[in-house]
């Protein structure tokens, strides 16, 4: 936590400096005023080395002109790995600029083979990138793949541990904090991800919020203020919700067409678990997963309660089927809802013309004692690794640091740019909610890992909120010996044995 903190100062200085005091892929199933533009100071141009802090990487390593080949996967509709060219589009260039200036760097030519990878394929593109590895013939020095094939790639034993090698330094911000502290079995970190990876950008989970609509109740406050204060808790989300519902399309049913507290869709109700200090797994003094007391206990219960208890209020409702995803997108977008989680992409993909102003927050906590909020992604996020035959670890190991120590510089404040239409740091309270939302992500093993432990570490809670149902004690009870065995199962496989 000391680094997410570190993390969170940095990117404050930085905002302080500048001035003067920054569609889902489917799955299984008081406000303040706009700020004049001519108010806005002016930023100099700087180098973007003297804002952000620089990588440890040395300043003559060099590999000769090497050609260092990705496999990735192919799927995503956002720019994920590389670009052709550039086009004028901010995102599109800012990744362009990163490879090329890694490429110069490094002194290597970086190459990608794509092949699909998405959840419908995720098992296929394991299956291909595992012969080629069994066979020994070195053709790819890094592989990324979908967070659950990546997963997956490293339970198989295939993926080199990271944390043994040169030039990878996980203490830098560009690397999520819990990578080693929640992504590890046995003291081996297999997979990375962060700012390397636009996706993880792109899919964090938040809260938005139409300030526009919040200003017409006064007695509602300021999420921005809540979250900076730490009241930013579930029943206080919840009791916000539950006060500004009008059946507008008068059919005396609550529904898309009307004007709602709370609206999201089924998948978005995981990350309430994690935000409020729930975990599936805890490890032992030899950093060895077993299923966490949390997974199963009285305040899982409670939490799940709280959370059904809010989606099933007259002014929040929770989309769940293909026919109501449009639909249930559309509310907020339409300016009809308070509150919408979703996640990063959504401000992309249906946001840019809105009328009306939002911000973005994270999910809430479970009260005022937690200490701190919880992040976590959706699933099509990429996980990096090196392939046990990679032909030389180090040099893998160097243009992973180099790509991610890059993209945190340059790539991560173009998405935030492309996302929420202002110039990074310009909004300074939506831009340090933002950098609050990406330090506090959290790689959560029994997530991570969802793909060799059936899928049951996301969808027990789902299933249960969409459901309503609040039995978790026997919702646990009739799967926890099915997960206790698969994740003695995939402890094993990590550990070679």
């Amino acid at each position: 936590m000391k680094r997410t903190i570190c993390s969170i100062l940095i990117l404050s200085l930085l905002l302080c400096s500048l001035f003067g005091c920054s569609a889902p892929e489917a799955e299984p199933d008081a406000a303040p005023e706009a700020q004049d533009p001519s108010e806005i100071p002016e930023i100099a141009e700087t180098e973007p080395e003297t804002l952000y802090p620089s990588d440890g990487l040395p300043k003559d390593l060099s590999f000769d002109g090497t050609t260092v080949t990705t496999f990735g996967w192919s799927g995503p509709v956002l720019v994920e790995f590389y670009v052709e060219e550039q086009n004028g589009e901010i995102v599109n260039d800012a990744i362009f600029a990163r490879n090329l200036a890694v490429e110069e760097r490094l002194g290597i030519t970086l190459e990608y083979h794509l092949e699909p990878g998405a959840y419908d394929q995720r098992n296929d593109w394991v299956r291909v990138l595992s012969t080629s590895i069994t066979a020994g013939d070195g053709a790819y020095d890094i592989s990324g793949g979908y967070s659950m094939a990546g997963a997956s790639l490293a339970s198989k034993g295939m993926c080199v541990p990271l944390n043994d090698l040169d030039y990878l330094d996980f203490t830098r911000p560009w690397w999520p904090a819990s990578l080693l502290d929640e992504a590890t079995c046995g003291g081996k970190l297999y997979f990375c991800s962060g700012d390397i990876s636009t996706y993880m950008i792109y899919y964090l989970y938040g809260v938005y919020f139409n300030q526009d609509l919040l200003a017409e109740y006064e007695e509602l406050e300021n999420p921005y203020d809540l979250v900076q204060s730490g009241t930013w808790t579930l029943d206080k989300m919840a009791s916000m919700a539950g006060g500004v519902y009008v059946d507008l399309n008068g059919d005396g049913t609550k529904d898309f067409g009307d004007r709602l507290g709370y609206i999201t869709y089924s998948i978005f109700v995981d990350p309430f678990f994690f935000s409020c200090g729930l975990r599936t797994t805890e490890k032992d003094e030899n950093d060895i997963p077993y299923l966490s007391p949390l997974f199963s206990g009285e305040k899982a219960h409670t939490v799940l309660e709280k959370v059904v208890e809010m989606v099933n209020r007259e002014g929040c409702l929770v989309g769940n089927g293909a026919e109501q995803i449009e639909p249930s997108y559309s509310v907020f977008r339409e300016g009809r809802g308070l509150f919408c989680s979703h996640e990063l992409t959504y401000a992309v993909n249906y946001l840019r013309d809105t009328t009306f102003t939002y911000g973005i927050v994270p999910y809430p906590k479970f009260d005022e004692e937690q200490q701190n909020y919880v992040t976590i992604t959706s699933f099509p996020y990429t996980l990096y690794g090196i392939p046990i035959d990679a032909r030389d670890p180090a040099m893998s190991a160097a243009v992973l640091e180099a790509m991610a120590s890059e993209s945190f510089r340059t790539v991560s404040p173009a998405l935030f740019e492309n996302a929420f239409k202002v110039k990074y740091a310009q909004d300074e309270q939506s831009s340090l909610m933002y950098d609050l939302i990406r330090s506090t992500v959290s790689f959560d093993f029994g997530r991570v890992f969802n793909n060799d432990l059936g899928g049951l570490t996301y969808s027990l809670f789902r299933s249960a909120v969409v459901g309503g149902n609040t039995n978790w004690a026997s919702t646990i009870k009739a799967n926890e010996k099915v997960l206790n065995k698969q994740l003695d199962k995939l402890t094993k496989s990590l550990l070679g044995e």
